[in-house]
C-alpha cells in the first residue's frame, strides 16, 4: 500500500488519468444500468398498452358484430311482419266473405232481406209451417245424399220457416238447427196433400217422457189437448199413421199422439 502511494506520487499525471478513466467507467455503468432498467419498464408498459389496445379493439369488434347482428335480426323480423300482415288481412277478408255468403251472415238478417247459402238465395221470412206429407229435413238443400237427412216431420208437426229459396227449397229451424226442406212439401195453413192412412195395430204404449193426447193429429194449437200421458202409464194403440201420429184408445176415447214420442218398452 505504501508502495502504491509512492508510485502514485512519482507518477501523478498517470494516476490522474487512471482515476479519471475509472470515474468515467463507473458513471457509464450506472447510466447503462438506469437506461436498461428504464427500457425494460417501458417495454412492459408498451406490451400492456398493446395488450389493452388489442382487447379494446376486440371488444369494439364484438360490440360492432352484436350491433350488426341485432340490426339484421330486427330487419328480418320487420320483413316477416310485413309479409305476415297482408296474409292476415287476406285471411280476414276470406272470413268476411264466408260470413257474408257462406253458411251464415255477420249480423242477423231481417225479414225481407236476401241471404246466400250453398248457392241458394233465400228471402228471409218468419212463419210456422207443417208438412203436407212426410217431409225430410236435410243439412243441405239437396236430395243427392240421404246421409244429409237429419229428421222427418209429418202433417200437424209445426216448425219455424226462416227463408224461402229461389230454387224450391225452404230454410227452417228444427231443435236449434238450421235445416232445409222442399218448399212444395210444406204448408202454412195445416193442410195436407192427402188424408193419412193408419196401419191397424193393437199394442200397449207409453210416453218416452211425457206426451199430449189430442182430439186431432194436429199440434198447431193446444185447444185439442185431451190429456197428458206420463211415462209408465200405458194405453192401447189402435193404429200407426202415415202422417207421424198414432191413434190411441184412452178411456174409450179416440185420441192421437206423436208416434216418435211413444214407446212399447216398460
Amino acid at each position: 500500500m505504501r508502495g502504491l502511494r509512492q508510485w502514485m506520487s512519482d507518477h501523478s499525471e498517470i494516476a490522474g488519468i487512471l482515476v479519471f478513466l475509472l470515474i468515467v467507467v463507473v458513471i457509464s455503468g450506472i447510466s447503462y444500468g438506469i437506461s436498461y432498467a428504464t427500457g425494460r419498464g417501458s417495454g412492459r408498459t408498451g406490451q400492456v398498452q398493446e395488450s389493452r389496445t388489442e382487447e379494446t379493439t376486440e371488444e369494439t369488434s364484438e360490440h360492432a358484430d352484436e350491433s350488426s347482428s341485432a340490426e339484421s335480426q330486427a330487419e328480418s323480423e320487420s320483413s316477416s311482419a310485413a309479409q305476415t300482415e297482408p296474409a292476415s288481412s287476406e285471411a280476414s277478408g276470406n272470413e268476411s266473405s264466408s260470413a257474408a255468403s257462406g253458411n251464415g251472415t255477420a249480423s242477423e238478417p231481417s225479414v225481407g232481406d236476401t241471404i246466400n247459402e250453398y248457392g241458394v238465395y233465400f228471402q228471409i221470412v218468419d212463419e210456422s209451417v207443417t208438412a203436407k206429407i212426410e217431409t225430410n229435413l236435410r243439412r243441405v238443400p239437396s236430395t243427392e245424399n240421404d246421409a244429409d237427412v237429419v229428421a222427418t216431420i209429418y202433417n200437424g208437426e209445426w216448425i219455424r220457416r226462416t227463408g224461402i229459396g229461389h230454387n224450391g227449397w225452404s230454410r227452417v229451424e228444427y231443435n236449434g238447427q238450421v235445416l232445409y226442406a222442399v218448399t212444395s212439401y210444406l204448408s202454412t195453413d195445416g193442410s195436407s196433400s192427402s188424408e193419412p192412412t193408419y196401419q191397424e195395430t193393437s199394442d200397449s204404449v207409453t210416453a218416452k217422457e211425457e206426451v199430449y193426447l189430442r182430439q186431432t193429429p194436429d199440434s198447431s194449437n193446444d185447444s185439442n189437448i185431451v190429456a197428458t200421458l206420463p211415462r209408465g202409464q200405458f194405453v192401447t194403440r189402435t193404429g200407426i199413421g202415415s202422417n207421424g201420429w198414432s191413434r190411441l184408445d184412452y178411456n174409450g176415447t179416440v185420441v192421437y199422439a206423436v208416434t216418435s214420442l211413444l214407446t212399447t218398452e216398460q
